[in-house]
C-alpha cells in the first residue's frame, strides 16, 4: 500500500498550541478554525515523539473526552475518522470505543473514547493509564472531571517501556 500523506499546514495559533509542551494546554478560536483537527494531528505527532519501547514500537494510550457520548459520534470521532479513518490506520471498536491505530510506522496508538457529563462521572477514569488526552469543548466538562484527567496523564506506557 502506498504511504498516506497529508498536505496540512496549521494556522498560527494551532502552531503555537502544537509547539507547546506545557501539561495542560487550551486551544481557542471561532468556528471554522482548525481547532479539532489540530488537536486529531496531536496523535501523530506526539506518537512518533515517543521513546521506543524494548520491543522497538512506541506505544501510546490517548483519552478523547466529550461531554456526551452522542457529542462524541457526531463531532469529535467523526472529525478524528476525517483525519484517520480507520480503513487505513487501524481498527475501531464501537463496543468498546476504542480505536487502534496501526498503520503509523513504529507506532502503537490506542485511542479510548468517554463521555464525562457529570461530576460522578470521575469513575470512567479510575484506573486509566494515559500518555495524554484531549478534551473537546472542555468548557462543558466539570472541572472537578479534568483535575482527576490530569492525574492519569503520564502514566502511559510504563517507564520501563519508554514513557
Amino acid at each position: 500500500m502506498d504511504p498516506i500523506r497529508y498536505a496540512y499546514t496549521p494556522v498560527p495559533t494551532v502552531r503555537t498550541f502544537a509547539q507547546s509542551d506545557a501539561f495542560v494546554r487550551g486551544l481557542m478560536g471561532p468556528f471554522g478554525s482548525g481547532k479539532s483537527s489540530g488537536a486529531v494531528m496531536e496523535f501523530p505527532r506526539r506518537a512518533r515523539a515517543q521513546v521506543p519501547s524494548p520491543d522497538g514500537l512506541r506505544h501510546t494510550r490517548w483519552a478523547v473526552i466529550r461531554g456526551t457520548y452522542r457529542q462524541l459520534k457526531d463531532t469529535t470521532i467523526a472529525t478524528l475518522f476525517q483525519w484517520m479513518p480507520p480503513h487505513l490506520f487501524g481498527t475501531y471498536r464501537v463496543q468498546d470505543e476504542i480505536y487502534r491505530v496501526e498503520a503509523l510506522d513504529g507506532c502503537e496508538c490506542e485511542i479510548l473514547f468517554r463521555a464525562l457529563d457529570r461530576p460522578d462521572h470521575v469513575d470512567n477514569l479510575l484506573s486509566l493509564e494515559l500518555t495524554g488526552a484531549w478534551v473537546n469543548e472542555a468548557r462543558e466538562i466539570h472541572w472537578g472531571l479534568l483535575e482527576a484527567l490530569q492525574g492519569r496523564v503520564g502514566r502511559w506506557p510504563p517507564q520501563r517501556d519508554g514513557g
